[in-house]
């Protein structure tokens, strides 16, 4: 069984002759702290890495996963385990192979940035899993987060504890077990790091431009340019072990502007920490990267934005280790929902037009989801997702559409997940399903109303166009 701790690490028993990547860093000496010893390099052919990753699950962690060469699609996958397995009118399907897939799209894009995964995004054990294996690091914000890295062999080096405000046993914790990696944002939350963990390595979350994200952070956390400057400052005077500057754009970006902008901020920062004979070694340029191509822009558009001016910001020369943040971009297209109708009715909206009087009859049908927005829908509120329903058996091309309202199952009026849609009259019994719901999701999801959580699937597609 290999120890992997980066994609450098990953060895391919199939194909010998795939060159090994060297880690940017050697070995580690005396005054290298620990942030630096890690970095995502080229990786070996796609299907040579599904392969190992089956492996590795299985040795590992006694964990089988089967290799799914065909069907291709989401669709086919769902139809499938319908045909084969005592399903229930609910279960997801979680793609292990998405994550080899996108791991190589991050390091096409960005060769130069440390991936640390945000496990808040999704905690799946088999997700955090196969990230490890893979050599991706993380970004835990609690004991509870730290607790489960660590117990999948992770080195508590491999993870930053970015949660810019923490609680004081939390801090214990990772004192406990050594994960020194830290981020602070104000005078108070600096002096009682070093009051309970003298030794962190500390990391200045500074204020970024996220105007343009779904879910804006700045109010939050992060340090204005003034603060932040007095921040360095007091880092001088305190003798805090001050390596590094981070910031965070927000939670699912639209615009690399938002990038760029925050990462000329930084720069100054480090310019700033120089002045005060502070030589910092590490950048962190957070999440907010898209996992899936639906949104306005993708992250290969944000990706190949940002990397040239990083390049000319932090020149490789200057030895600045560059990590982030990815949440949704690893896990948002790995998950599959499949939903079986076992309810409807026809509805009709009376309205009254204000110029003529008149009522309006508008019908509607109804369709009733044994998954909702206390479940995997959570993501509708709480990150402002527009799940897309697609009906599993393709209707003729000529079918007629009707306005349709599908409600999840609690007694609760808001659990709607598509509303006023069009969309193929369906009977009960026939199946939906929704893709890219992996981000934010599971992660949040309850029992509420006594509706227990959907079993998963789990699986690793073979993507061979990719390799």
């Amino acid at each position: 069984m290999n120890t992997v701790k980066s994609i450098s690490d990953v060895k391919d028993p199939s194909n010998p002759k795939v060159p090994r990547i060297k880690t940017k860093y050697p070995q580690k000496t005396n005054h290298e702290t620990d942030h630096e010893k890690k970095s995502l390099d080229p990786l070996p052919s796609m299907v040579n890495l599904e392969n190992f990753l089956s492996d590795e699950l299985r040795q590992r962690y006694n964990a089988s996963m089967p290799l799914i060469e065909d069907p291709t699609t989401h669709q086919d996958w769902v139809k499938k385990i319908i045909n084969e397995k005592n399903v229930d009118s609910v279960f997801t399907t979680v793609d292990l192979g998405r994550i080899i897939s996108q791991a190589k799209l991050w390091k096409r894009h960005l060769p130069r940035v440390q991936p640390f995964y945000a496990v808040k995004s999704n905690p799946d054990i088999n997700i955090l899993r196969a990230l490890f294996i893979l050599g991706v690091n993380f970004d835990c914000a609690s004991k509870g987060e730290i607790q489960q890295i660590l117990e999948i062999g992770a080195d508590p080096s491999q993870i930053i504890y970015a949660n810019p405000a923490k609680g004081f046993d939390h801090i214990h914790f990772a004192r406990e077990k050594n994960v020194r990696l830290m981020t602070f944002d104000n005078l108070n939350e600096l002096k009682k790091i070093l009051e309970h963990f003298p030794d962190a390595e500390l990391v200045l979350r500074i204020s970024s431009n996220d105007t343009m994200s779904l879910l804006p952070f700045g109010y939050k956390f992060g340090a204005r340019k003034e603060d932040a400057i007095a921040l360095i400052a007091s880092c001088v005077e305190l003798k805090a072990n001050l390596v590094g500057i981070s910031f965070h754009v927000g939670s699912g970006c639209y615009s690399p502007v938002a990038f760029i902008d925050t990462l000329h901020r930084a720069r100054e920062m480090f310019n700033e920490a120089e002045k005060n004979g502070i030589n910092l070694t590490l950048l962190d340029i957070g999440g907010g990267f898209p996992g899936d191509d639906e949104g306005p822009i993708t992250f290969s558009e944000i990706a190949s934005s940002i990397a040239p001016v990083i390049d000319t910001l932090f020149p490789a020369s200057a030895n600045i280790e560059i990590i982030a943040e990815p949440g949704r971009f690893f896990c948002t297209s790995t998950t599959t929902v499949a939903l079986q109708i076992y309810a409807k009715r026809d509805y009709v909206v009376r309205r009254v037009d204000p110029d003529t009087n008149e009522i309006n009859e508008i019908k509607e049908t109804q369709y009733y989801c044994p998954d909702g927005v206390y479940g995997n829908f959570n993501n509708i509120i709480y990150d402002h997702a527009k799940p897309i329903c697609r009906p599993l058996n393709e209707p003729p091309l000529d079918a007629m559409l009707f306005n349709s309202t599908f409600f999840g199952p609690t007694c609760d009026s808001i659990d709607v997940i598509a509303k006023n849609i069009s969309f193929p009259d369906l009977n009960l019994g026939e199946w939906v399903y929704f893709t890219n719901m992996g981000a934010y999701t599971i992660a949040a999801g309850s029992c509420f109303n006594g509706f227990e959580r959907p079993p998963i699937y789990y699986g690793i597609k073979l993507y061979k166009a990719l390799s």
